[in-house]
């Protein structure tokens, strides 16, 4: 008799302002999704324990270390072990975010999506491993934005060939403009100033840092602004606003806001827990 299947909605799991659904799972023998389909495209890896997968009628065992792409058509649900939890972690994301950036960046190239499902299915080695625990920490950040999307879909297709073809750096000429824009002489350029030391147009180096850092040309800009301000607040008694005008920051709001952002906590609090014994 055929299983019931179960359709799921990505706008189920996605708040508004947010381009993606990710999550870290642990699952036993009682508390697996139902058998269902969806109407978007999903990924997941193993990273502990053992289970299985149920694809499409065809029961598969789960172990640390693997990989698997799941189209929208696809029926599947995934278990776990009540001795051995598996976790999982699983991306979930709009279709036409995929048909976007395969239009863009790699129309010529077989869809990986398209493959049979024992073809989409990887055994993922130590550096792929550690890629993906890079992007996991970048997927997971609260705001969900689309550029992280992009980013990781951009490497996707290398990402899976990791353990036969070794990660591709980024490009030199990137990470040395990434590394000089983190000079205080620099930071009140901002991104054109970012392009200038690339030698690059700005739309070549926004294109680059996304696929490359999963950021923007603002956001490299900013956290070399932050990672500056942090060191100035904990080695030092400068005021803030000399440190925020530093950062090629005129507005002290802005500069409290980015801080915040990035550290939890405003530039006071942390000169404090830092070295309570500095005031400013």
């Amino acid at each position: 008799m055929p299983l019931s299947c179960a359709h799921f909605k990505l706008a189920d799991f996605v708040r508004p302002g947010e381009s993606y659904h990710f999550a870290r799972t642990e699952l036993t023998a009682g508390n697996a999704a139902r058998y269902h389909d969806h109407d978007f495209h999903e990924l997941f890896w193993v990273t502990h324990g053992r289970g299985e997968h149920l694809l499409n009628g065809r029961k598969e065992p789960l172990s640390a270390g693997r990989l698997y792409l799941i189209r929208p058509r696809d029926r599947h649900h995934v278990t776990g072990s009540d001795a051995a939890p598996l976790r999982i972690l699983n991306l979930a994301f709009p279709s036409r975010s995929w048909a976007e950036v395969r239009r863009r960046y790699f129309a010529q190239e077989p869809d990986v999506y398209e493959r049979s499902p024992r073809d989409r299915a990887w055994v993922l080695d130590a550096r792929a491993s550690s890629a993906l625990e890079h992007w996991a920490a970048r997927l997971s950040l609260p705001e969900r934005r689309r550029v992280v999307l992009d980013g990781f879909l951009m490497e996707l297709p290398s990402l899976l060939h990791l353990q036969t073809r070794g990660p591709k750096p980024a490009p030199e000429w990137l990470e040395r403009a990434r590394r000089e824009i983190a000079s205080p002489a620099h930071f009140a350029g901002g991104t054109v100033e970012l392009a200038r030391l690339a030698a690059r147009s700005p739309s070549h180096v926004a294109r680059a840092a996304v696929r490359w850092y999963g950021q923007t040309p603002t956001d490299l800009v900013n956290s070399a602004r932050m990672e500056f301000s942090a060191r100035q607040l904990a080695e030092t008694s400068r005021p803030i606003m000399e440190i925020a005008l530093d950062c090629g920051l005129h507005n002290l709001s802005h500069f409290y806001a980015l801080f915040r952002k990035r550290f939890g906590v405003s530039p006071r609090k942390y000169r404090l827990q830092a070295h309570p014994t500095v005031r400013g």
